[in-house]
């Protein structure tokens, strides 16, 4: 630096770096070994690193009642929302709606439509899907008297490309 200005924030933080890097160097293998670990954390949970996480990327809601429209089912049972997910490409669309006071149905569309598995997993139990179902070239599927509580759907394409995952959600 050798001036009577002050030295900016890039050159600080030079500086900083480079005495860590001196005092503190990062061990050799490292990174692979953390690799390693997370490729057996993955493995052991049952979820793999195979997959990709889609985002959500729209949430609605429609409450029967605030739509005007009457029932004599629960109050529970008229709720419905939708989510979509999306990655990569491909579009998910989940309509959620209350069967009951413990169980709800899932109808979706998965967009463009191939020949794939859909598997409801609960979110602290990956490794054991609630239910798992095939569709077709439709993309159309429904998940019916799913128990209420946190989910993710796993999407398992025919043609073996890499799995998609949705984030948590609660049904």
């Amino acid at each position: 630096m050798g001036r009577s200005e002050e030295p900016t924030r890039e050159e600080l933080l030079g500086l900083v770096r480079q005495a860590y890097v001196a005092g503190d160097p990062v061990p050799g293998g490292l990174i692979s070994r953390m690799q390693a670990a997370a490729a057996g954390a993955a493995e052991e949970s049952g979820l793999g690193l195979d997959l990709e996480l889609m985002l959500l990327v729209e949430s609605s809601s429609l409450d029967a009642e605030a739509a005007g429209v009457r029932s004599a089912a629960p109050a529970s049972a008229r709720s419905a929302y939708t989510l979509r997910f999306a990655q990569s490409g491909v579009d998910v669309l989940v309509r959620v709606a209350s069967d009951t006071d413990t169980t709800a149905r899932l109808d979706g569309w998965v967009v463009p439509g191939s020949p794939m598995t859909v598997r409801a997993i609960r979110a602290d139990e990956v490794r054991t899907p609630i239910v798992a179902v095939t569709l077709g070239a439709s993309g159309r599927f429904e998940l019916t008297s799913l128990p209420a509580g946190l989910i993710r759907l796993r999407f398992e394409p025919a043609d073996g490309s890499a799995a998609f995952l949705t984030p948590t959600f609660e049904i």
